[in-house]
């Protein structure tokens, strides 16, 4: 159920107290989520959700709406109030009827790629994930992700299934500079490439490439179109957005290890659109779908401006084709998340993840 901007008291009114409601919310609809959490709490309905930069709903997105996904209400739903390090996870055990799962996880958090291998590591491939980043497109951290428990930042969200998932996941940029080594680096900053000052290295590329004016001021308008490439042997580069420089490092959107190897990447909107349409190819290869959710990167939409309807577009066709009458529904997100390959969990920047959902017993 998509709601055009509402107010707090129509969102109320759509919830229901037989089901688990989750809420994707777009970050300009200035909800008051602690006074929903009260409601929902008094009234004993059950609430999950995060706070999205858009929401997508057939070939439209804003950042104002309210996706409303209903769930039964016994699903079973996990909230992880801290990310760092010294964190003891609690995964739940995984029951028979567990098959996927949907995984929201702030954006900004500096401990991602940490929270997501140690996902991995007790789920290993027995459970199919999509989600994405919560957070504001300010890049400012802030509680982002709630439940009953309360609004939290530097969280994550887990919402388990008792359906399959076949997931499409691409992005569509091409290599323009590298391979560069990061030889510093720490949680999501990079420091150095190639054992020098990662801006400077990052600038003299973009130069060559006719970029003559990038600076702290104006890094994230143009570094938009040249994201990072962490190179992966035999598919795509796993993207990293550069958000911030202070002038010697870059600060990305999910981590960078040290010792990992990067390219510099552009693209031009029909290479994404072309990713786009693929993606979906993947997702729709079973006609027997029951639900639909994409996750597309919020940068990408940027990146493309005017010209982003036609990525949903080009979805809207594979869907059309495939017979699939389910409407197009997703975020916009800070990176996005799926099990990727044989099952290896991932965060993914500037990419489209089209995830489709069937009955396990078909």
């Amino acid at each position: 159920m998509i709601l055009t901007a509402p107010t707090l008291e129509q969102i109320i009114d759509s919830l229901s107290a037989e089901t688990m409601n989750l809420l994707l919310i777009g970050e300009n609809n200035q909800l008051d989520i602690p006074a929903l959490i009260s409601h929902c709490n008094k009234n004993k309905i059950l609430i999950a959700g995060g706070i999205f930069p858009g929401i997508i709903h057939q070939n439209n997105h804003s950042d104002t709406d309210v996706l409303i996904k209903t769930f039964p209400k016994a699903t079973k739903v996990k909230i992880f109030k801290e990310l760092g390090e010294s964190a003891d996870f609690d995964f739940p055990k995984l029951q028979e009827d567990q098959h996927s799962a949907l995984l929201f996880i702030d954006g900004l958090s500096g401990k991602i790629s940490y929270f997501l291998e140690k996902t991995y590591s007790f789920y290993w491939d027995k459970i199919k994930f999509i989600g994405g980043g919560c957070g504001s497109l300010s890049l400012v951290q802030q509680p982002c992700i709630f439940s009953n428990e309360g609004f939290f930042m530097d969280a994550a969200l887990m919402l388990f299934l008792d359906s399959d998932l076949k997931a499409g996941v691409k992005h569509g940029w091409k290599k323009i500079s590298g391979p560069f080594v990061v030889s510093s680096a720490e949680g999501n900053v990079i420091h150095e490439l190639n054992w020098r000052p990662a801006f400077e290295v990052y600038k003299e590329t973009l130069l060559a490439h006719g970029i003559d004016d990038i600076n702290p001021e104006n890094f994230f308008s143009i570094a938009k179109a040249f994201p990072f490439g962490i190179f992966k042997e035999g598919t795509e580069d796993i993207v990293r957005d550069p958000i911030v420089t202070d002038g010697q490092s870059l600060t990305c959107v999910g981590e960078v290890t040290i010792n990992s190897v990067v390219n510099i990447l552009n693209g031009e909107n029909s290479d994404l659109i072309a990713g786009a349409e693929q993606a979906a190819m993947d997702a729709f290869q079973n006609t027997a779908v029951e639900d639909i959710l994409i996750v597309d990167c919020i940068s990408r939409s940027l990146f493309q401006a005017d010209e982003f309807s036609n990525e949903l577009d080009s979805i809207s066709r594979v869907i059309k084709e495939k017979k699939v009458c389910i409407p197009l529904e997703g975020i916009l997100s800070l990176g996005e998340i799926s099990s990727y390959g044989d099952g290896y969990l991932e965060f993914f920047n500037k990419t489209i993840v089209v995830g489709a959902f069937q009955n396990h017993d078909r």
